[in-house]
């Protein structure tokens, strides 16, 4: 890698690449280089519109070429352990979609290929810790502004599961592990445990909204185990209690949206990303609009101006000036030992699902 070409990205999965990943890669700073996929014409089709100058007709491949300096992978969580420990192995650094894994033991193996490769990136695609205004809600509970937590609340409010003619794919299937809980369940559970600390213990109901759904090649019937609808009720170690919703049952939808209850204030970001505040008097105030340290320019090439959109573009940036440094532990990034503990909730909630109990982690 030279100064001048900067970090080489090499993308497996032709989808969330596609959609966001290669264009905000590139206005952040990073190079895409290549691209891999399960089917050879998605990943011609995805070169040609983003003008990447590899394609790879398997992840190996790909995972080999020393024209790759950071691998990301954007495959079903099927593949992620895999893929993940061969390209630490081969020396690339790695960004890896969530949810981590299928499960704990695929997690814990992807977390000990990190530690055996000390001097690589090892992190899971958590972007919304990058998001300014997420940050500075984080930074303002740290700081005391809200007090003591009392109550925290994550939601992900959305319709497109009610929809009977999507069809049948990987995010229907548990064993590929599909679902809304670890596709966005995920990004809360990481969310409530960089914000308010770690989750003690936790109980879950989950909930599939169509039960069989058409497979497109065979035009078949097929039935739906992976959830579309997830509520956990957390208890943190520090005494705060805690809900997470996500959803993809709910009319109209809502989008995403946080609230935190402390014994002096609290803190409340609305699905428009805007952050607000009540400070005095507490608790009859009004909810006053926070000023963000941090803003965004509209910039020219950004798919949308969404929150994954916006954490993807800072978290590109922070990669292409933290890594020529040798910086690879990165403050605001979720670690794979981030990932462990998020999938260890996430395997707790299912069984406390299955067995309607409390779990302790």
């Amino acid at each position: 890698m030279s100064a001048q070409q900067g970090l080489r990205v090499g993308f497996i999965g032709s989808g969330w690449s596609d959609r966001v990943q290669i264009p905000v890669f590139r206005l952040g700073g990073l190079t895409p280089q290549a691209i891999a996929s399960a089917h050879r014409e998605n990943a011609e089709r995805v070169a040609a519109t983003h003008n990447l100058p590899q394609v790879f007709d398997t992840w190996q491949e790909l995972v080999a070429s020393d024209s790759v300096d950071i691998v990301s992978i954007c495959t079903p969580p099927s593949l992620h352990a895999n893929i993940a420990t061969a390209a630490l192995a081969a020396g690339k650094h790695v960004i890896c979609e969530k949810p981590t894994a299928l499960n704990v033991r695929e997690a814990e193996a992807m977390l000990a290929a990190a530690q055996a490769a000390p001097g690589r990136l090892a992190i899971i695609d958590h972007e919304l810790r990058f998001h300014p205004q997420r940050l500075q809600m984080r930074q303002m509970i740290k700081e005391g502004y809200i007090g003591s937590v009392l109550q925290a609340r994550f939601d992900r409010l959305g319709s497109e599961r009610l929809d009977a003619s999507q069809p049948w794919s990987w995010w229907s299937d548990a064993e590929q592990g599909g679902g809304m809980l670890g596709a966005l369940g995920s990004h809360l559970v990481d969310l409530a445990r960089w914000m308010i600390g770690r989750i003690e213990s936790l109980t879950a109901q989950l909930q599939i909204g169509h039960l069989y759904r058409t497979e497109p090649h065979s035009g078949m019937q097929r039935q739906v185990t992976a959830d579309d609808h997830a509520d956990l009720l957390l208890r943190f170690a520090n005494g705060a209690m805690g809900k997470i919703t996500v959803s993809g049952i709910t009319p109209g939808g809502y989008g995403m949206s946080i609230l935190v209850v402390g014994t002096s204030g609290a803190l409340m970001l609305d699905n428009q990303d805007q952050l607000f505040g009540m400070k005095e008097p507490y608790p009859r105030g009004s909810w006053e609009p926070i000023r963000p340290k941090q803003t965004t320019p509209p910039l020219d090439g950004l798919p949308n101006q969404g929150a994954f959109t916006i954490g993807t573009y800072y978290l590109a940036q922070t990669l292409a000036m933290s890594l020529p440094m040798g910086e690879t532990m990165l403050d605001d990034a979720a670690s794979f030992y981030d990932g462990l503990v998020v999938q260890r909730v996430l395997d707790a909630a299912r069984r406390a699902h299955q067995n309607k109990a409390w779990e302790t982690l």
